[in-house]
């Protein structure tokens, strides 16, 4: 009876154990189809489909109360926030560009690196930020780069698009062009026919390709729109600018026509009904069917991410949604018109909305107290608790820099050594070296969340760190137990410094092994490509230099094409395949060590992300302390000789450095009165400058750039006086 009796308990106790695992895995999969199905979702006013993502309902129902006749979808992306922005910054320097930007518009990484026709520049993590939250745009002004962008019946008109065209040289009612004989022709249609006949054949809004059309061409038209930029591509237009890529004007404008050849794009109503297709077939049909999609590639409907983006400027899609409210306006002057906007949203958003670069920024530094006592308060008033008094010479962790006066004053936010985050008015302090305790080479072991200070509340995201991405470790064992963690302080390969929790980390061996089994790895190749796939065929997803590092997370995953595959992770975090080598020598080479990356010398030295140096250095010089960097001027062109300028990068063991020469404001590698110019313009506002150039007008050394600068760099260049780092 007894082992009858625990074997009937021991049977039931199975079946019950089988019907829980019954019941988890029918709510899993419940749950996994509720999940696809709620993908896109139509927004109903008053509902709590929003309640994870801040601040989007209430800028919805604002816009539902002016406009009843509109109607809102949400795209649930599924993605993290803080991937995403990693994705269009750090992971793919160039991917988003800001046109005649300086400052914290920049990405300080790439600095004056010129992209593009050269006036453009790589935009910083808190620019894309800015244009990439979508609750920065749900105002009638610029919501309409969410517009659904398929052909709608009955709703557009031939006189809107005429609008769209009115000042510019398209504003025609017949089109005359250059054939590919030299000859001159005409097509009895205006432009407005012709771009409401290609929308309608491709299914798109007229309205969005005349937009397009205005936003590439420009109002005076371009060299590929003139059928007479050569005699190669005489006759052949691309009105749309597909395929318009490269380095400068004409390498841009050439792979642009070669493509309307390719296409035999001899007019231009084939040129924009080709282009009108192009866009259909490309990116609408494709779940790319709004002006942001179509700038920030959100939707895998396609089975990628990121890559495929019209084109670089990161304010495109705000700027022609504007465009097109305006004409809809015209049309409708209160927009009664029944429109629907697809509206995503990510994982983990920031609790407000992103700022307009200048307006907060975000750092990771050490100051010095210059003056008698400084006070921390609680809040940005004086009025508030004060934490603690700072007197002169007192270090402390500078995390942001304020910009405008709030209750009097501009105020910088500071952390306390027990973790405590505080205001202090910016004044009375110069900023520092890093105040730094170890440099070890460590390895992500948990995608864990990098920010600007220690502490999970009153800190920013700055990226996420991928399992198997290389840092150098800066200091640990201060900031402990605060938020519950304890805090290292990292450097990236690209110079960004942050904070992570530090179990996120661990240290690399001497053998050069890592957490886990991994092991770094150095460059021998002059270029190794990382592919998507372990196979020549795949995608690249990242291209790395001689004396890089990686990390090998697994060995000898292929050996497709004839090569042996490994798994990598590089340095910005991304993940992928290289081939180790062929016949005629090794790619990859596994390190015992990966040393310190620091570079010093006579007049010189590395400082954070920046190499500081005295305005006498010379490019010959670091090399010697350096050897086998590779150093770049401000457009991007390596050199070996002549002067050090300020936004110099310099790359060495995988990390890159910008060059701040002292006294040189202005990037030309001397320190001159046009230097002192420099510093007196933008001091007064009248001229804008690079993070870079700020600490290079710093001649001083009290943190700030001010007239007193101007005069020392005045009395060093006859002689009255050195500058020193």
């Amino acid at each position: 009876m007894n082992i009858n009796s625990k074997l009937i308990k021991m049977t039931s106790l199975f079946l019950i154990i089988l019907l829980i695992i019954g019941v988890f895995i029918n709510v899993f999969l419940v749950n996994e189809v509720q999940a696809k199905s709620q993908n896109i979702k139509e927004y109903k006013k008053g509902s709590n489909m929003l309640d994870d993502y801040p601040g989007y309902a209430a800028l919805l129902d604002d816009l539902l109360d002016e406009h009843p006749n509109w109607s809102f979808t949400i795209l649930y992306t599924g993605l993290d926030w803080n991937t995403v922005i990693k994705n269009e910054t750090t992971a793919e320097h160039g991917r988003n560009l800001v046109q005649n930007k300086t400052g914290e518009w920049v990405c300080s990484v790439c600095g004056n690196k010129a992209y593009d026709n050269g006036s453009w520049r790589c935009a910083s993590t808190s620019t894309v930020s800015y244009y990439m939250d979508p609750r920065n745009s749900l105002f009638e002004d610029y919501v309409f780069q969410f517009e659904n962008l398929e052909w709608k019946d009955n709703t557009y008109t031939l006189d809107g698009v005429e609008q769209i065209l009115d000042g510019t040289y398209l504003d025609v009612s017949t089109i005359s062009y250059t054939a590919t004989n030299g000859s001159k022709k005409t097509i009895n249609k205006s432009y407005a026919k012709v771009i409401m006949e290609a929308a309608e054949q491709a299914g798109i809004s007229p309205y969005h390709l005349a937009s397009r059309i205005v936003q590439e061409q420009g109002s005076t038209g371009s060299a590929t729109s003139s059928g007479i930029y050569s005699t190669d591509y005489r006759g052949y237009y691309n009105f749309l600018n597909v395929n318009a890529t490269g380095s400068g004007s004409a390498t841009i404008i050439k792979n642009a026509l070669a493509y309307a050849k390719k296409k035999g794009w001899t007019d231009p109503e084939k040129s924009i009904k080709g282009g009108a297709g192009f866009l259909a077939e490309g990116y609408i049909s494709i779940g790319q069917n709004t002006l942001y999609l179509q700038k920030f590639d959100v939707d895998d409907s396609d089975g990628s991410l990121y890559w495929h983006q019209y084109q670089q400027n990161v304010s495109a899609s705000k700027t022609e949604g504007t465009s097109i409210m305006k004409t809809y306006k015209e049309i409708d002057s209160d927009l009664d018109m029944s429109f629907n906007f697809l509206i995503p949203v990510f994982e983990n958003m920031p609790g407000t909305r992103c700022v307009m670069p200048g307006t907060q920024s975000i750092v990771t530094q050490n100051i010095q107290i210059t003056d008698s006592s400084v006070v921390v308060y609680k809040s940005k008033d004086t009025g508030s608790t004060k934490l603690k008094t700072l007197k002169k010479n007192d270090k402390i962790l500078r995390i942001e820099v304020g910009s405008e006066k709030e209750n009097g004053h501009v105020w910088d936010k500071v952390v306390l050594d027990d973790g405590t985050k505080g205001y202090i008015i910016s004044d009375g302090f110069k900023v520092i070296d890093d105040i730094t305790n170890c440099e070890i080479t460590g390895i992500a072991v948990e995608p864990g969340n990098l920010r600007n200070g220690p502490g999970t509340s009153g800190t920013t995201i700055l990226t996420t760190l991928t399992v198997g991405q290389r840092v150098t470790i800066i200091e640990k064992g201060k900031y402990n137990n605060v938020d519950g963690y304890n805090w290292s302080r990292v450097m990236l390969a690209d110079g960004t410094q942050g904070y992570i929790v530090d179990r996120y980390v661990e240290e690399v061996s001497e053998s050069g092994s890592t957490p886990g089994g991994s092991d770094i790895v150095k460059v021998v190749c002059s270029v190794l490509r990382v592919r998507k796939e372990p196979t020549t065929s795949s995608g690249i997803v990242a291209e790395v230099d001689r004396g890089d590092y990686l990390t090998r997370v697994e060995k000898a995953v292929s050996t497709a094409n004839g090569y042996t595959w490994d798994k990598v992770v590089t340095g910005s975090g991304k993940t992928g395949y290289v081939a180790r080598g062929d016949s005629d020598g090794n790619y990859i080479e596994p390190v015992t060590s990966t040393g310190s990356v620091a570079i010093s010398g006579d007049g010189f030295k590395t400082t954070g992300s920046n190499l500081m140096c005295e305005p006498d250095i010379s490019v010959s010089e670091v090399l010697k302390k350096a050897s086998g960097a590779t150093i770049k001027n401000a457009s991007g062109k390596t050199v070996t000789s002549g002067d050090l300028g300020t936004g110099y990068t310099i790359k060495y063991n995988g990390t890159t450095y910008t060059v701040v020469k002292l006294g040189d404001t202005n990037g030309d590698g001397k320190s001159t009165p046009a230097d002192s110019t420099v510093v007196l313009r933008a001091y007064v506002g009248l001229e804008g400058i690079s993070n870079a150039e700020r600490k290079a007008a710093d001649t001083n050394g009290d943190g700030k750039f001010t007239p007193a600068d101007s005069t020392v760099i005045l009395r060093a260049y006859v002689g009255l006086q050195n500058i020193e780092i």
